[in-house]
């Protein structure tokens, strides 16, 4: 069953309307007076026309126009219908006016509020939701459906112009003459239905354009981020493959978008003039009529025949943006249903300790903890350490709430997880992952994440304190314009212990009372290893630290020690004391570590 057009008008108005409310209204509002001030200003050509005619020969409108005019005083002159005309069309110039820019204001306003809220719908969304979810596609959402999603309305707003104007000229025709006006009416919706077909075929196309857009951009961010290692082992032939083959899709369709588009457009003037032609005949040759009453409903006609080879030009090209509408609403209802749910109560400050009582997790099928029992006391150094899949990152996801246990319990300071606004929680935790958080910016910004001014003293000051805590100074001094040095994507000019230093000297310049290491050290070499754990030993009993290492030099200082195996928590105490126990599983991973 066909839908028709007035249905997906309808639906589109609704959509459009949840974005610009009630200045959509006032839009349509204008357009409407617009188009009303150009059908009153056209048709005021057929009593200047029939000026001098005798009254027996004028149109039944003329007749009725002057004997308004001469009713409300006005009286019956060509200065008089000449200046009606000025003014009809002077008002059309106003409101196209208005209509634009209001059309423009509403537009541009879109695009920012809908950039912005993805932007924070990102930073609310579930970190699952996340792990499950294409970096390409939610890249692809704001860089470029967003943009699609609002030229869309655009092109909306084109529709709905045209369809008022189009209702304006055949009712000030209809009013002229209304038998010819049925007539073209009738031929009209006939054309009409004719190129409907083709808005169907570009809607499927604009979906798939979204489509491989949204794949276009995945691929392309992961040859990006992988570029070094493409390049070392001159890789980039595989993923280009990929690449090159959802190009070649991507503008496939665009093309063929595009000669559909250009259909209604090469119709227009001949069938236009094929149709006014024969109008023109039946008119005058077959019916002896004036050519004065089919000069005014011609040009109605023909503006009338514009404008509905316009509507199916511009339905056609906001069907090619459909598929940016469709992306962004069901991202946004997607990203609704997956917000992160948080408390209401607002931490200040870390007072006792946190708690994991009895915590179970499971990825799916697959359980990765088991009845979990963990204490971090305030100011306390706490390891965890096990063997990689042991699940010593997912007990870090679920200290942060990053994700939620099946079962159990998280307590902090006696409260539960679930009750607290967990950003308020978060602001209280510092985080230097195995992988280091860089930006391309100046190795300033990056400890101070741009809320320190380097040419401010104060904040110059706390920037360089927090460099020294992290033990970065030396090397920073060392680069080419030192705390001003850009250090490139994910600080790819600096190594990976400078880089994890830097790292480092943000969480301290943010100065949080709690310091989660996760891997921190794993993937350095030894120097650099020496730098991380110097570091660490100058926070211990200033801040509560907890550190999740597989290398067990980095948990030899600290005051207490969990030792995790197959998702379960084996043993637990002070390091010398496992580590003297000749049977424990910490004296044996460290003999195979040689420490």
């Amino acid at each position: 069953m066909q839908i028709p057009v007035i249905s997906p008008l309808i639906h589109y108005f609704k959509v459009f309307y949840g974005y610009a409310g009630k200045k959509l209204f006032v839009l349509c509002f204008i357009i409407l007076l617009g188009g009303i001030s150009e059908g009153f200003g056209i048709s005021m050509l057929l009593p200047i026309l029939d000026y001098e005619q005798p009254e027996s020969s004028q149109n039944t409108y003329t007749t009725t126009l002057y004997q308004f005019l001469e009713r409300i005083g006005i009286g019956v002159s060509l200065f008089s219908l000449l200046a009606l005309l000025i003014i009809a069309f002077s008002f059309k110039g106003i409101f196209t006016f208005a209509q634009t820019t209001l059309s423009l204001y509403i537009t541009t306003n879109l695009t920012k509020t809908l950039k912005v809220e993805f932007c924070h719908k990102y930073e609310e969304m579930k970190y699952s939701y996340y792990t499950n979810t294409s970096i390409g596609y939610l890249n692809n959402i704001i860089t470029t459906e967003t943009e699609r999603a609002v030229s869309g309305l655009s092109k909306y707003i084109d529709v709905i112009i045209n369809i008022i104007f189009v209702f304006i000229y055949v009712l000030s025709a209809f009013v002229i003459n209304w038998k010819m006006t049925v007539l073209v009416l009738v031929i009209c919706l006939f054309m009409f239905a004719v190129l409907r077909k083709l808005s169907r075929m570009g809607r499927r196309l604009s979906v798939l354009v979204s489509e491989t857009n949204s794949q276009i951009q995945s691929l392309l961010i992961q040859t990006i981020s992988n570029f070094k290692y493409l390049k070392a082992s001159n890789s980039f032939g595989h993923l280009f493959k990929q690449l090159h083959k959802r190009i070649d899709e991507n503008l496939n369709y665009q093309f063929k978008n595009g000669v559909l588009k250009a259909i209604p457009t090469s119709l227009l003037e001949p069938v236009t003039v094929l149709f006014l032609s024969g109008l023109i005949l039946y008119h005058v040759g077959y019916n002896n009529k004036t050519i004065a009453e089919i000069f005014v409903l011609l040009i109605f006609f023909y503006k009338a025949f514009s404008r509905i080879f316009s509507f199916q030009i511009v339905w056609q090209k906001f069907n090619s943006n459909i598929g940016g509408v469709e992306v962004v609403k069901k991202a946004a209802k997607d990203l609704g249903f997956n917000k992160e749910l948080v408390g209401t109560v607002k931490l200040k400050q870390f007072e006792e300790k946190i708690e994991l009582k009895d915590i179970n997790f499971s990825y799916g099928a697959k359980q990765v903890l088991f009845n979990i029992n963990i204490i971090i006391p305030k100011n306390k150094s706490i390891g965890i350490v096990g063997e990689s899949g042991s699940g010593k990152t997912t007990i870090f996801d679920i200290i942060t709430g990053l994700i939620n246990p099946q079962s159990g319990s998280i307590v902090f300071d006696g409260m539960n997880y679930k009750d607290i606004e967990i950003t308020s929680l978060r602001r209280l935790v510092g985080y230097v992952t195995q992988e280091p958080v860089n930006f391309n910016d100046t190795i300033a910004n990056n400890i101070s994440f741009w809320e320190g001014d380097y040419e401010d003293e104060r904040d110059k000051k706390i920037i360089e304190s927090a460099s020294d805590s992290s033990n970065s100074t030396d090397f920073i001094q060392n680069t080419e314009s030192g705390f001003q040095s850009i250090i490139g994507d994910k600080g790819i000019k600096l190594s990976g212990g400078q880089r994890q230093r830097i790292s480092i000297a943000r969480e301290i310049y943010r100065n949080p009372e709690i310091m989660i290491f996760d891997e921190a050290t794993s993937s350095l070499d030894t120097e650099s290893e020496a730098f991380i754990q110097r570091s660490i030993k100058n926070m211990m009993g200033k801040r509560t630290i907890v550190i999740i290492a597989h290398r067990l030099s980095t948990i030899k200082n600290c005051d207490y020690v969990y030792v995790l195996s197959k998702g379960k928590v084996i043993e637990e105490g002070c390091f010398d004391d496992l580590y003297l126990d000749s049977c424990s599983r910490l004296h044996k991973m460290c003999k195979a570590q040689d420490l």
